[in-house]
């Protein structure tokens, strides 16, 4: 298609009026990812390292990148506006559109590991929940991390609290193994399994039977929560990584049709069109084919022609060269004719 001065002018605004749209989601995504980091990722990252800070790390390395890339080109197009003769932009459009190309390949694969990496990270904090809470009464880091997941996701134990029966967390130097032997230990829980909704004490230990001080029954209210954590933490990672995906798809949507815009506007710049030379100019996303072999046509032609032309006019010479010594040489005869005689 020919674009004119006017076109090119109006979609080099409307691309430098969206772009400042693109790097506030660009930016939301590093902030989010860092705070999704420090907040859910050293959650998962204690229970099964180094999953917490996989994704968060590569989101934000990618839109980091991303922003550059958008910045580069809003000066390119600022400076597509100006003459030509000072300022040639030809090359900075087209290395602008390969990095829209690249970056938009990075966001798809960061989508496609991050999707393989949730399944993966299903499975592995299943046995990582488990393991800390095996290793709850020895290991210091496992506490925090088990402490810190009850708390904020207002659970108790990986599926119920009842799998705390089973565990001494509060005698260090015992097995960690009973969960295979499925031995009774007591009817305890950590206190990071304490409810906050419930306005009575929380009463954590001996949690199957009755309390006549503080009138505790199990049978009516317990005061710890009774979900377990493996559900919500999966579901939290779920609900994260769906909303980073839908995130990096508008902009992925956003920077395709950056890529065609500023093709466009890079072949019709290249072809001619500028501040200086306003006239309509040819320009095209993809290099067509029938256009090429037309103009090879074209010029065929006008060489064929040429040919044809020159053919002429020097046939026409050697007639005329040929017709005009013919007749110099016979009047020179006539002439010399009398002399002789």
């Amino acid at each position: 298609m020919y674009l004119s001065w006017s076109s090119f002018n109006n979609i080099r605004m409307l691309l430098m009026a969206c772009m400042p749209v693109i790097i506030f989601y660009l930016i939301w995504l590093i902030n989010t990812s860092e705070g999704i980091r420090s907040e859910e990722g050293t959650l998962l990252d204690l229970v099964c390292w180094p999953d917490g800070n996989a994704i968060p790390v590569i989101i934000t390395c990618g839109s980091i990148i991303a922003v550059v890339i958008e910045l580069y080109g809003l000066y390119q197009l600022f400076k597509a506006g100006l003459p030509k003769r000072e300022y040639n932009v030809t090359n900075g459009l087209f290395y602008y559109v390969w990095s829209l190309i690249i970056i938009i390949i990075i966001f798809l694969a960061i989508m496609f590991y991050s999707g393989l990496q949730s399944t993966i990270i299903r499975a592995k904090i299943k046995g990582g929940i488990t393991k800390a809470m095996l290793r709850y009464a020895n290991h210091l880091p496992s506490k925090i991390a088990i402490d810190r997941l009850q708390t904020r996701f207002h659970c108790c134990g990986r599926v119920g609290y009842q799998e705390w029966f089973f565990i001494p967390w509060y005698s260090p130097g015992q097995s960690t193994d009973v969960l295979s032997v499925r031995k009774f230990v007591a009817d305890n829980v950590p206190y990071s399994c304490c409810s906050m909704d419930i306005m009575q004490p929380c009463i954590h230990h001996g949690v199957t039977k009755k309390g006549t001080i503080y009138k505790y029954d199990p049978s009516s209210q317990l005061t710890i929560w009774e979900a377990g954590c493996e559900e919500k933490l999966i579901s939290e990672m779920m609900s994260i990584s769906w909303r980073f995906n839908a995130v990096m798809s508008l902009i992925i949507i956003a920077m395709i049709l950056q890529v065609i815009a500023v093709r466009y506007l890079h072949t019709a710049y290249r072809n001619g069109l500028s501040a200086d030379n306003q006239d309509s100019c040819y320009a095209y996303l993809l290099r067509s084919d029938t256009k090429v072999a037309g103009r090879r046509k074209v010029v065929r032609k006008r060489k064929l022609r040429q040919a044809r032309t020159l053919h002429w006019v020097t046939a026409s010479y050697r007639r005329q060269y040929t017709t005009s010594s013919q007749s110099d040489f016979n009047s020179s005869d006539e002439l010399l004719k009398p002399i002789y005689e």
